[in-house]
This record gives structure tokens, sequence and C-alpha cells, in this order.
């Protein structure tokens, strides 16, 4: 947590220094918000993937049955792996869908991705159109403990190795444009699975899921960093999300994507269901 404010205090402290509005961080990827569902839905992020780097995911319904396992499902939102579920069976599946019945939001069905070894690729792009991320990381999501685990800084098995600095500074570049081609993000964090690092230079690679709302920059993590280094990534870093900040484009009607975020539980919980004439059930998600 103390990381998360210092970045934060830093960050208000560039964006006065360049001249611009820090509270507008919220419209970075305003581009890819879901207006419908009001969050950054994992189902849209998907439809951006290229084919080849896409996994198996739909809306889970009880007639959905997967033609292996393990899955995973997944709210339509979330951070952290917050509400993540491995399933490893169809009696599983079934006890798990009773149960998540009862919750507001609803869950995707995602196929297990293949590849031995999981990688987090941050990424802060000031000019979106100039062809050059201005912070690049490559970490590594070790757990040697579970198969096809859910990791995140909450699962005691997993912990952070960069491993930046493996890659040539080519290399770096083409991982950075393999993220541009699925979108121009400001500020993202891109986790994927491959089977080694020359793998993942190669584009043999499957995409879990692309944070866009805080994407916290994953190598700040890793145990072995030291305060100094921590804070000769977080000044630059902090700096060149100020930057991308001040490079918006304005808007007539920027969208309230903080406040429907905050909102989203609280929407899913008052969903109206109102039926047509022909008795069909349709949904209602009242705005905030």
């Amino acid at each position: 947590m103390h990381i998360t404010i210092i970045m934060v205090v830093f960050y208000i402290l560039c964006c006065a220094r360049i001249g611009c509005a820090p509270w507008r961080y919220w419209q970075l990827n305003a581009h890819y918000f879901s207006r419908e569902q009001g969050v950054f839905s994992k189902l849209s992020m998907d439809a951006l993937i290229p084919e080849r780097w896409r996994l198996p995911q739909t809306i889970d319904t009880e007639s959905l049955q997967p033609v292996s396992f393990p899955v995973f499902l997944k709210p339509e939102w979330g951070q952290n792996a917050h509400g993540i579920y491995r399933v490893d069976s169809q009696e599983q599946l079934v006890q798990l869908r009773a149960e998540l019945s009862k919750m507001p939001q609803r869950y995707l069905l995602q196929e297990a991705a293949p590849g031995l070894r999981e990688f987090e690729l941050f990424s802060i792009d000031a000019d979106r159109d100039d062809d050059r991320h201005d912070v690049f990381t490559v970490t590594e999501a070790v757990n040697d403990s579970e198969d096809f685990p859910i990791n995140s800084k909450y699962n005691r098995s997993t912990r952070y190795v960069d491993i930046t600095e493996q890659f040539s500074a080519p290399q770096q570049a083409q991982l950075a444009n393999y993220l541009s081609q699925v979108g121009k993000f400001g500020i993202s964090r891109m986790s994927a699975r491959a089977d080694s690092l020359q793998a993942l230079v190669d584009g043999q690679f499957h995409i879990i899921e692309i944070n866009l709302f805080l994407p916290m920059p994953i190598n700040l993590l890793d145990g072995n960093y030291t305060w100094a280094e921590k804070w000769r990534f977080i000044r630059p870093a902090m700096m060149s999300l100020a930057q991308a900040t001040k490079h918006i484009k304005p808007v007539d009607k920027p969208q309230p994507i903080f406040a429907r975020m905050m909102f989203y539980g609280r929407d899913y919980k008052n969903i109206v269901r109102q039926k047509n004439v022909s008795g069909e059930v349709r949904e209602h998600y009242p705005q905030p």
C-alpha cells in the first residue's frame, strides 16, 4: 500500500509540474470503457486480442460445457484476481455455478492457457502515435507449488521477478509492439503464458487478460528490489504517466469512469429484470 501511495503522490506532483489535471487519469483508456456494462469489460477486451493470442472465453451459462478441464470462472471485471475460480471437474463446475448464481455480477468461462510460464507486461505509453512505449517492463509470476495457478499478490505461493533486463532493447521493443497490436493504451498490464522467454519474444503465447483500470507495475513486487531501485523506477514512470495524461485528446463529454467503476457492484445488485410480451427476460442496468 505504501508503494501505491508514493506513486500517487509523485504522479500528482508530476502533473502539477507539467500543468495537467491529475484527475484526467481516469480518461487514459476511456476509448476501451464499456458504456453498457460500466466497466472495462474482460469480454470486450477479449474481442481486441488477435486470434492467435486469444483464449476461448464467453459468458458462462448452465448449458455451456467445457471441452476439457481445468477452466476458470472469472467476473466480468475484477482486480488482483479477486473472484476468479479454477474449476477442475464437471462436479465442481455445477457446485460453483450454484454458488455464483447468487452473486450480482455475471461470470465468464475461460479455457486454461497453455504455456509453462506466466508473464506480466507493463506499459506506460505517453504518446500513443509515436510507436514507442515510455515505460515497459516484463515480470515473471513464479509459482512452483501449483498447476494452473491463479497468480496474484495475494497468492502466497506466487513471487514476482523482474526479468526486463533479460531481453535486449530490440526484444523489448518487439514485446511492446505486441501490446500495441491489441490496443493503444495509455497505461496497461497484460498477463500472458508462454513456454519460454524466446517463445514470448516470438509471439508464441496466449493472453490471459489485460488490466486497464489500475494496472499496478507488478515489477515493484520483486522481492529483490531495494528501495533505491523502486524510487529510480517510480520517478520517471510517474512523469511518463503525467505526460500520458497531458496527451489525452479532449472530448465534449468525458465518461464518468471512476464513478461507474466504484458503483459497479451496486449497479448489478440493483438489476431490474423485466419480461416483455413474449416472456423474454431482459435486464436493465441502472446508471449511477
